[in-house]
This record gives structure tokens, sequence and C-alpha cells, in this order.
């Protein structure tokens, strides 16, 4: 039977990183009824890179990718611009050890594809190799974490520099952060510009279609099939890629857990401001204390962006008031780590929502006899989704290729106990981990 699919996760249609960018023209929407090979639902970096592959590994095949809104306007153009060769951290276990070592071998893998895409179609989106500092805020933590981190990435021959508050204050021009480590391997990016150039860049067989979001979905049977306002698309085969909102075609509800956060940008920084910060022009930092913390960049363009807010959202929504207290932390947070700035206002402020999982692991696999799905970044989605997205079409295609057992080494996501005991147990986890951490924010 077709599933209705629920209300589409609630867009503030205020992303920063859009607003920076020319005005585009998005793809017509679906206005008819098509029967194709693939159809890819989801237009992030996932099922981007899915319908590429698919192009790749089928040239004569027919290929609909359908995205419910405008490209760049989803959660892959509203995340913080990061796409980070290594594990944000591991355990120091040999079976932890040899999934980080594998992790960083998808890694690269996805990076090496999109540096490739940057490079072959000129996609202007400021990409830059510039590494990335990974800080913690108070000695208890870098203790903890960062030391754990320099023992694996030692074990992984992987280069790295230890950096004290003064170091960090001579580089990126604050006195906050205890200690941190940079690794050299990140490059950072306007996400939004980003998407939009690799959608852009699809190979002709591929149909795009935005604004077009599914009503009503049947993904198991002989065709999957899936329908909008004003078409229906039915195909050979499917793949979903739309990540915490898989929850709505129900699909992956029992292992991921929608996660909400907030971001802003200030205004260009005058001369003045930029003479008063570090020696780095254009940085970016990621918290030690990933829930509590916060991520940090100073953009090509003199702009501080700042992410924070790490809760719970199983509704895909918040309220203005919600939204008008984190914007305020923004400002707070930003004036706490600059003060020689002054009043810091914010020029841009928006939110999106990622997926994780309870084991940190991808949700990937076959979901029905001719469907396939992806979801659960776990924070890192424009490299992890890069890779989940050109490994599920090699799994749907029955390609052997060994990088999918890298992917899972960790495993697949693990199960959730349901609603109403999930918003419990999670909710109350997580605002526990953020008052243990609040001396990172």
């Amino acid at each position: 039977m077709p599933r209705s699919v629920g209300r589409l996760p609630a867009d503030d249609c205020t992303n920063g990183w859009s607003a920076l960018l020319p005005a585009r023209t998005p793809r017509a929407p679906l206005q008819e009824n098509l029967t194709v090979d693939w159809l890819v639902i989801g237009g992030g970096y996932a099922g981007i890179a899915a319908a590429r592959q698919l192009a790749r590994q089928q040239p004569r095949a027919s290929i609909a990718l359908m995205e419910a809104g405008v490209i760049g306007e989803n959660a892959s153009g509203r995340n913080s611009g990061f796409a980070i060769d290594l594990p944000h951290a591991s355990g120091s276990s040999p079976d932890l050890m040899e999934q980080g070592r594998r992790a960083i071998h998808v890694g690269r893998f996805a990076l090496d594809e999109l540096n490739s895409l940057v490079q072959e179609h000129g996609i202007e989106c400021d990409w830059e190799l510039r590494g990335r500092y990974h800080v913690a805020v108070t000695p208890n933590v870098a203790e903890q974490s960062l030391k754990t981190y320099i023992h694996n990435l030692e074990a992984w021959n992987e280069p790295h520099q230890w950096l004290s508050r003064a170091d960090l204050r001579e580089r990126l021009g604050t006195d906050y952060y205890y200690a941190g480590i940079y690794t050299p391997g990140t490059y950072l990016m306007n996400p939004a510009a980003l998407v939009r150039g690799l959608a852009d860049s699809l190979p002709l067989q591929v149909r795009l279609f935005e604004n077009s979001p599914v009503i009503e979905a049947q993904l198991n049977g002989e065709a999957p099939y899936v329908r909008s306002a004003q078409g229906s698309i039915r195909a050979g085969k499917a793949i979903l890629a739309v990540n915490a909102f898989s929850q709505s075609f129900g699909v992956y509800r029992d292992c991921q857990i929608p996660v909400l956060l907030f971001a802003s940008l200030s205004p260009v920084l005058s001369d003045s401001q930029i003479a008063s910060l570090g020696s780095d022009a254009t940085w970016g930092l990621t918290p030690a204390h990933g829930v509590a913390g916060s991520t940090l960049r100073l953009t090509r363009d003199r702009r501080l962006m700042i992410r924070q807010g790490f809760e719970y959202s199983p509704e895909l929504r918040t309220s203005e008031r919600r939204r008008a207290k984190a914007k305020a932390m923004s400002q707070k947070l930003l004036r706490r780590r600059f003060p020689q700035l002054g009043a810091i206002e914010l020029e841009h402020f928006w939110m999106g929502w990622l997926a994780v999982s309870h084991n940190h692991a991808p949700a990937f696999g076959q979901i029905a006899k001719h469907a396939y799905a992806v979801s659960c970044c776990n924070g890192s989605g424009i490299v992890r989704h890069t890779a989940a997205g050109m490994l599920i079409a090699d799994f749907a295609l029955g390609q052997n290729n060994p990088l999918i057992d890298d992917f899972l080494a960790q495993g697949k996501a693990n199960y959730i106990p349901p609603r109403p005991l999930r918003d419990i147990g999670v909710g109350l986890a997580l605002a526990w981990t953020v008052w243990r951490g609040r001396a990172e924010q």
C-alpha cells in the first residue's frame, strides 16, 4: 500500500550561506508521470553522489533525482562548510583504532571525489584546503579528549600539531581555548555553493526535479513508486537519501535521532577587526566536546560563522521563542571568544537538522526488494554522505566495492526504543551531556 509522506522539515528560509550567493533558477518541478530505471529521492550530498555514480556505472540508464525544495536550501547547504578527512574522535582500543583507520580511507576517497568535481566543473564555492583546529576550552576536556585524539593520530601516522592557548591566540586571535590540535587535511567552503555546483554539473541523463516534495510513496514491491503534487515516478529501483526525514517514509525510524542546530554569520569584519585577530586569513575549528561546544569559522570573505545548539528534535520543528534564544546565545558565545571585536552583530541566522545514531554508525542498506536507503551522517555530512551516496549506488548495482566494508566497519546504526520512551531517554541524555559540558560552551 502507498504511504502518505508527512510534512517537511520546517525550513526557516534564512540560510545565510545561500544568501551570500548569486540568484539561481531552480530546475522545474515534476509535472508529468514518468517511468525510469532509477529514482533517487533527496538532493543533498548523498542523493547527488548516488545519482552521479549511477550515471557513471550505467550511462544508458534513465535516472530521476527528486528534491523537495531548492538545492542548497536543504540541510546540505546549511552545515558549517567543513569537509573533514579524519574521524572527529575515536577510542583507543585496537578495534576502534582500526575502525578509525578505515574511516580515514573512506573520507579520503570522498574528498578526492569532491576535489576532482570542484576542479573539473569550476564550482565556485570558496573551496580551499585549510586544515582544522580541534579545540578544548577547559584542561579537563583537553586531557580527556584531545590527548586521546593525539594518541590516535600518532597511531594512524597522521600529521598534526599540538597548540597551546598562546599558539591559538597567535593564529586565531582568541584566548578562549586552553589547547587544540591542528590537522592539515580539511577543506573549507560555502556548502550551499558546493551542493548547488554538484547538482548543476550532474550528467545530462540525470533529470533533476526541484520543489517536488513526495506526498505518497510505495518503496516496496516490484516497482517503487512516488507521487508529488503534479506528477509521479515509477522506477526499476529507488534510493532514499533524505537523512533525518526518512522517518516520514517509514524508514530507519528505529535507529536515528534527528538533532537541531543553529548557525549564524556576522557581517563582513572591518580592517581593524581583522587586524585584531590572528595570523590565519581563514580558518575553521571544531569543538572537542561535540555536544556542548561550538563550531567556528573565519570565512574567506571575512565573516565569523558560529554553529551551536545540539538538541533532540523528533518533529523537525522548533518555535520562534527557541530560535530567538539560540540567536542571542550565538551572539553571546562570539563575544565571549572575541571581546576585542566589540558588539558583534549577526547578519544571518538559520537552523538545520542532522541525523545521528546511538552508536555513531551509518544507516545504510536495502530496505525493500528494489529500494535502498542511507542516513545518519553523524555530523560529518559533506564527506560521509558523499561517500554514502556513491557506495549505496554501487551496493544497489551489485558492485563489489571494498570501500563498502570500510564504510560499515563500525557496523550499522543500532536500535533505539520507540517514542515516547525515546523522547524521554534521548532528551534527558542530551540535556545531561550539555549540562556536564557547559564549561565548553
